[in-house]
């Protein structure tokens, strides 16, 4: 049995590494001189602005996520239905993802955030009417927005940091302290949603129909309503517009534009195998948060305290993300990627080895960690690897095998153990996908021919192996 006194420990330990990590991190940086370039008050004042954004729109995100099916549930819909709406929303995300990724790259980057902010608004209204068809569009519209908040800010901070002419070697540290703060954004979330679900009963205001209810578990959707008009205003205030397509005569359906992407994506080895990457890890990430809990939970034992084991996720995950901070000063981006890659496969396979929940548990802290170093490492590489023109395209068309695999994951049922064990043949294909990644860098291919022939203008693109492979170096405050 998971002792309760254990994960309070491992949260304590985590933490307390983490602030050694971090440490040991600006001593490096002072010792090689590098903080100096990194520390202009136009950069960090650009980190600010992004991370600002981002990091209200990703705890509106973090808010209804305790609720979502304690919700459906209040409101006696069954386990199939409930399943059925989980479904629509990654089908959704599958299907439309593409064409939003595409219309961003179209309308610009900065509306399409926009976009997001309202989508997820209408999502999160529909949570108050206890209606089938009604939450069931509250699930299309929020599958929609995920593929938005997935791939249209990063798309905007990549070109915007370009656009000012802030050295590349910056961009990871921007996305290293994204993972850090979102994981601090995630622990407060559960805190202020449990308030705001307690605040009241859920029922159905005097005098309205039934099926329409406040309070309750709708509560902190409504506080996300809250998160997410203030984080429209910000977008319009402080946001500039930037597009993926460039103005020509020639002017392409979008269509052909998701056509030209995947022609990209199929015609360059780095970007292919990126996404091969991206798809398969994000892939057993998702099959992970469905299928932790009954491997640390004893069935003739009292329950864990779920809410604090999810915070120690969460610190392992900055943990992570400062390591990404750390290794980079001395190994290649992609290099990192590898060897998280095989700590997240080692992690994995340990559920199909043991039946002992404190041993998942540590094996499923050792996979936050590896969450927090991908997430960095992953942005890093497809700032440089995708081209400008076509990156939200591209980043929503690595979406759609993600989306396929989580949603013929949760169609079919199967038991933790064996979900493991898919997942360790996801992260396998994912590590030698990684290695030959690193062989494409290292031999100086990239996507330029790829790109070229389609049209594309070599000025929009951040490309080089140069880039990818250098060491980064980054001011974190």
């Amino acid at each position: 049995m998971l002792d309760p006194s254990f994960i309070q420990l491992s949260f304590i330990a985590c933490a307390a590494i983490t602030g050694i990590v971090m440490w040991a991190g600006r001593e490096v940086r002072k010792q090689g001189g590098t903080e100096a370039p990194a520390a202009s008050k136009e950069f960090k004042s650009f980190q600010r602005l992004y991370l600002t954004v981002y990091l209200v729109a990703m705890f509106a995100d973090w808010l209804q996520g305790p609720y979502v099916y304690a919700l459906y549930a209040s409101y006696g819909f069954t386990a199939g239905d409930n399943a059925t709406l989980f479904v629509a929303g990654f089908g959704s995300s599958m299907i439309f993802g593409t064409f939003i990724g595409s219309m961003a790259d179209r309308i610009g980057r900065k509306k399409s955030a926009s976009l997001y902010c309202v989508l997820y608004i209408v999502s999160c209204m529909t949570k108050h009417v206890s209606s089938y068809p009604m939450l069931m569009i509250g699930r299309v519209t929020g599958g929609i927005a995920t593929s938005l908040l997935f791939s249209v800010f990063d798309s905007w901070l990549v070109c915007e940091h370009n656009a000012r002419g802030f050295p590349s070697e910056l961009l990871s540290g921007t996305f290293g302290l994204a993972i850090f703060g979102n994981s601090i954004v995630a622990i407060t979330a559960g805190f202020v949603s449990q308030f705001a679900a307690d605040m009241m009963p859920l029922s159905p205001p005097p005098g309205e129909s039934p099926q329409i209810h406040v309070g309750g578990y709708c509560g902190p959707f409504d506080v996300s309503i809250c998160c997410l008009i203030a984080c429209g205003l910000l977008i319009s205030s402080t946001w500039t517009e930037n597009y993926g397509e460039q103005q020509s005569a020639v002017k392409t359906t979008q269509i052909e534009a998701i056509k030209e992407a995947g022609q990209i994506v199929l015609d360059s080895p780095d970007i292919l195998c990126c996404g091969i990457v991206c798809s398969l890890f994000e892939a057993s990430m998702f099959i992970f948060v469905f299928q932790w809990t009954p491997l640390v939970t004893d069935p003739v034992g009292p329950k864990p305290p779920y809410g604090t084991i999810f915070a120690v996720f969460m610190v392992a995950c900055m943990l992570g993300s400062r390591l990404f901070s750390l290794a980079t000063q001395f190994m290649k981006v992609e290099r990192v990627g590898q060897g998280l890659l095989a700590i997240a496969l080692f992690a994995h396979a340990i559920p199909v080895l043991s039946t002992d929940n404190t041993t998942c548990f540590l094996a499923f802290l050792l996979f936050e960690l590896s969450v927090g170093i991908y997430f960095p490492m992953m942005g890093t590489l497809k700032s440089t690897i995708v081209p400008e023109g076509a990156r939200s395209t591209i980043y929503n068309l690595y979406r759609v095998p993600l989306n396929f695999i989580v949603v013929g994951a949760l169609c079919v049922k199967i038991e933790a153990r064996t979900a493991f064990m898919f997942t360790s043949v996801l992260l396998t294909a994912a590590l030698v996908a990684q290695t030959s990644l690193v062989a494409i860098i290292g031999s100086g291919r990239n996507a330029k021919a790829s790109y070229e022939s389609v049209g594309g203008k070599m000025d929009d693109m951040e490309m080089g192996a140069e880039t990818v492979g250098a060491p980064q170096e980054v001011e974190h405050h």
